[in-house]
């Protein structure tokens, strides 16, 4: 399978970076530099913006003369315009929706000025990006999303079998012509408000209109929505989530109406739960729904259902009793590399935001009885088309796929069905999944990499105090290599990695950190890169007292309200004890002193003396720690409490705190 390469613009993604004080400036690596420049010589830069910077606009009602769209709003408008007219650059792009940023071509001038602008978050200069997933996307006007590719679509349906979609109810949609719409719960809508039945309908059955649009696996198949939703108090044109009496309804209704029409069905379930086992009402009830009683004229349903998002054994969620001839199949999902969606270096694989919620990984095990596309998944969406990700959007591709093979084939059993769509499984090398293709083409798998840090991925900041460790992970990878930048200089490379672990090394110093993680499968036919920046400002590590009685020739002590318990923070004197007394700190900028006094074990609300602001580390010299009951304070006093809080610019802070005890 060839590879596609492309040059995507304003991708942050590939990028080294410079350390400035303020924004963080990230410029393109080295062999990428300079790809898009204009006349004058000028960088194209991608310039994001702080959000709250738009506040200052708010109250503008007329647009400026911009020449940008008005699908824009307003406040980001002005912010750019503003930031237009003091760094004099010209602003071609804008994007005030999904964050808020203009691009512009910048000299370095222009670059090193914006950077110091509080209202600039990042610049990021434009470059190259290459893409090598083993399916992509194709088409302009009409769009055939990866996974129809996956599976061998798009087929032509004719429309002899149905394929009813158990959900909360799919929208009417100009891509979905076959569409008939029922209610299980009389009384709610047929629509659901998260429009999940819409997207999974599509993926089925869409057939693009002159216009365009997106085509499903068994493009105008005959899908009949059976929403099981319910109104929400005083929703009235949308239903809202499912109840197990609404499904058992929605399955209930779908053998009425296969019974009717004497013809095998074809039902797609995109939903989990503990009740969807068999022995369980809802597993029972799919048990009777797809199996044939002829002695009542019932033929039977095939049933795809989703595995689940949770990257955990499907049996817990889903069919449990896997049969090859049973006419249900659960259905996991795999990525466009061919490889099942699974969690990574700790980061979510099904990632949705905002669109619904997201998901560690596809679940699996024995009761995962075929896999199909489930990652980034373009369909049909209320007024348009959307990507969405997770075995929701896997189980339709099989439930597609399998309408087509019924009606193609005149199969008339569910039993029949799942033994053509088994024997159209392929084995993909490099990959551990099993898919269903009609054409029965293989491919060689691509591996799929991930960095992350404590489950985030992409972009971090975080304090060189603050100890962190970077975790990578693939699949279908045999060797891995990472190397690690500061400030746009190669740091370290570690060669030879296993497929998963840990990054070998952790930054402390501060500075614009990026690790470039390389995968290769066995063969080393096919390599995948990953990358995960961070900006590491300076925090504070350490904050200490040090105390030391000269009366008794006691050697120091420190405590630090970093690393020791408060109640091992403590020391005892005699009345009229000379104690030499400091406080240290590393990486603060300035500190809080404060001293309390304990009486009768209570905390006394006045402050024996007053608190200061006070440099990084000070030495208090000598001090005479009197008899507590003569202290300007009602006494007598047990104990006397030393707090210093230090902070610094970058809003690190860092307390250590000691006690002193009376010793009569």
């Amino acid at each position: 399978m060839s590879h596609w390469r492309s040059v995507v613009a304003l991708v942050a993604g590939l990028w080294s970076t410079t350390s400035l004080a303020q924004a963080p400036v990230f410029r393109a690596e080295q062999g990428r530099a300079g790809q898009l420049r204009d006349e004058r010589g000028r960088t194209l830069y991608l310039v994001d913006l702080e959000e709250s910077a738009t506040h200052a606009f708010l109250a503008k009602a007329a647009p400026p003369a911009d020449g940008f769209d008005s699908h824009h709003d307003l406040p980001t408008r002005h912010l750019v315009n503003d930031l237009r007219l003091a760094h004099a650059v010209t602003p071609t792009h804008l994007v005030s929706h999904v964050g808020k940023s203009f691009s512009a071509y910048l000299t370095e001038e222009q670059v090193e000025r914006l950077s110091k602008d509080p209202r600039v978050k990042r610049l990021t200069e434009d470059a190259p990006v290459d893409f090598s997933a083993v399916w992509s996307n194709s088409g302009t006007t009409t769009v055939t999303p990866w996974g129809i590719q996956a599976v061998g679509g798009s087929q032509t349906s004719n429309g002899s079998r149905t394929v009813y979609v158990l959900d909360t109810g799919v929208a009417p949609h100009t891509n979905l012509p076959f569409l008939e719409r029922l209610v299980a719960m009389p009384g709610n809508s047929p629509t659901g408000c998260y429009p999940h039945a819409t997207h999974v309908a599509g993926i089925i059955g869409a057939r693009p209109t002159p216009q365009g649009g997106v085509v499903g696996v068994n493009k105008g198949a005959r899908i009949v929505s059976v929403a099981v939703g319910q109104n929400e108090p005083g929703v009235t044109t949308c239903s809202s989530g499912g109840t197990y009496v609404g499904i058992g309804l929605g399955l209930d209704l779908i053998y009425s109406r296969i019974l009717a029409s004497g013809t095998v069905g074809i039902i797609n379930i995109s939903m989990n739960g503990p009740d969807f086992k068999e022995g369980r009402t809802l597993g029972d009830k799919m048990r009777v729904l797809a199996t044939p009683n002829p002695s009542v004229g019932y033929p039977g349903a095939f049933i795809a259902q989703s595995a689940g998002n949770d990257h955990r054994d499907a049996c817990n969620s889903s069919f449990n009793t896997p049969s090859p001839s049973d006419g249900i199949m659960v259905v996991g999902a795999i990525d466009s590399n061919a490889q099942p969606v699974q969690l990574l270096a700790g980061v979510n694989a099904i990632r949705n935001q905002p669109l619904a919620g997201d998901g560690a990984g596809s679940n699996y095990g024995r009761c995962v009885e075929t896999w199909a596309p489930g990652n980034v998944i373009r369909s049909t969406w209320p007024g348009g088309y959307a990507d969405l990700s997770g075995t929701s959007m896997a189980a339709p591709h099989v439930a597609g796929l399998a309408a087509f093979l019924a009606e193609s084939q005149g199969l008339t059993t569910p039993a029949q069905i799942e033994q053509a769509v088994r024997a159209r499984h392929v084995t993909n090398s490099g990959s551990t999944a099993t898919v269903p293709n009609l054409q029965l083409q293989s491919v060689i798998a691509q591996p799929t990499v991930a960095l992350g840090n404590n489950g985030l991925a992409g972009h971090f900041q975080q304090y060189n105090s603050d100890p962190f460790i970077l975790r990578y992970g693939s699949s279908g990878a045999a060797r891995c290599s990472i190397k690690t930048y500061r400030n746009n200089a190669l740091q370290s490379q570690a060669v030879n990695l296993t497929p998963n672990g840990t990054v070998p090394t952790a930054p402390q110093t501060p500075g614009q950190y990026r690790w470039v993680l390389e995968c290769a499968n066995a063969a080393n036919t096919r390599l995948a890169t990953s990358q995960i920046t961070a900006t590491i400002v300076r925090g504070i590590t350490k904050v200490v007292w040090v105390i030391k009685s000269t009366s008794t020739g006691n050697v120091p002590q420190e405590f630090s309200g970093a690393s020791v318990r408060i109640d091992t923070n403590r020391f005892s004197w005699a009345p009229d004890t000379m104690v030499s007394q400091r406080y240290e700190s590393v990486g603060a900028d300035a500190c809080v002193v404060t001293t309390t006094g304990l009486r009768n074990f209570g905390w006394d609300p006045h402050e024996l003396w007053s608190s200061g602001t006070y440099p990084p580390s000070l030495d208090f010299g000598t001090l005479l720690l009197g008899n507590p009951a003569t202290l300007p304070a009602p006494g007598p006093f047990d104990l006397i409490r030393w707090h210093v809080e230090c902070t610094n610019a970058e809003g690190s802070s860092l307390g250590a705190t000691i006690h002193g005890f009376q010793s009569l």
